[in-house]
């Protein structure tokens, strides 16, 4: 057996996961703390102390009674005790500039010596949270709106990054073949369930108005509206695909569509605290929104 799946190999790993939670300068648990935590015996939680120190993934100092400090920690290297040397994240499909940099920063901040980034892209934030909480992914990219939707249904995700309005998306619009229409009763209004943002933003927009609600997936909502299957819709006004149809887009008022469904933020599991802290190191909101804007601007070209 390797020494990474050794009782003392599994151990160090447990108990470096529960150093990633504890800031430089603060106490770590104690050593019966972490048998508990951890399900394991004293010795082995002593070793497990000992191995990172050599590794030199953290720095400890005793103080007696008042416990063991936390001098220093070197999380790339506490990464590779886990076992963890790359990260995968999920986010949108890139068909617009904006996600394009929006993934440019984050494999340019996350591709660093001794990580590795790799992005994948799934439509929908639903599919996208799933793929987090199933362990398929190491952190997810959404809108601020969505997040904030999960949480408040119980799922287990931590907010990492969160950026400026106008990184997620530009503005919202309602896309139609009739652009002088007002009455909007008994119109057949795409929705698709699997976006918070264009489910929420569409009951919100007609709120009160008796229209049909015709199940779609987001990205046929153009050809729909095209071939008459549809009235109307919420898009993303970011897509040149919506510009090429020659649909008429209409403004969403303020009190619908704010900021929230624009911000872009990444987020893990509660449960992950070496990727979250990984992040929170190499990240910065401010990094990815010059990275964005540059790519947006065609300075820089878009890698991910």
């Amino acid at each position: 057996m390797s020494e990474m799946y050794s009782k003392e190999g599994v151990v160090t790993r447990l108990v470096a996961l529960e150093l990633c939670d504890v800031t430089v300068g603060e106490r770590i648990p104690t050593v019966r703390e972490l048998e508990r935590r951890c399900s394991a015996s004293r010795g082995n939680v002593q070793k497990a102390l000992l191995n990172l120190r050599e590794r030199g993934a953290v720095g400890l100092e005793s103080h007696g009674q008042n416990g063991t400090i936390l001098t220093s920690i070197d999380l790339l290297a506490l990464a590779g005790v886990c076992g963890r040397d790359h990260l995968v994240g999920v986010m949108p499909l890139p068909y617009t500039s904006r996600y394009e940099g929006l993934a440019t920063g984050l494999f340019t901040c996350l591709n660093t010596s001794g990580l590795r980034s790799f992005i994948t892209f799934l439509r929908g934030s639903e599919a996208r949270a799933q793929a987090l909480l199933d362990g398929f992914a190491n952190y997810v990219v959404m809108s601020r709106m969505a997040f904030d939707d999960y949480v408040s249904r119980g799922y287990d995700l931590e907010l990492v990054v969160s950026c400026a309005p106008l990184t997620y998306v530009g503005r919202h619009v309602i896309l139609t073949r009739e652009p002088d229409r007002t009455d909007w009763t008994g119109a057949r209004v795409g929705i698709d369930e699997s976006s918070v943002d264009q489910s929420v933003l569409t009951r919100a927009y007609f709120a009160g108005v008796d229209v049909e609600y015709v199940p779609i997936q987001y990205n046929n909502i153009v050809d729909m509206l095209l071939a008459g299957e549809l009235d109307t819709g919420i898009w993303n006004e970011d897509d040149v695909h919506v510009r090429l149809a020659h649909l008429a887009q209409l403004p969403i008022d303020d009190s619908v569509a704010h900021d929230e469904n624009t911000r872009a933020v990444v987020a893990t599991r509660s449960d992950d605290p070496l990727t979250r802290r990984l992040i929170k190191t190499l990240v910065s909101s401010e990094k990815i929104e010059d990275i964005q804007r540059r790519v947006m601007s065609g300075e820089l070209m878009a890698r991910y």
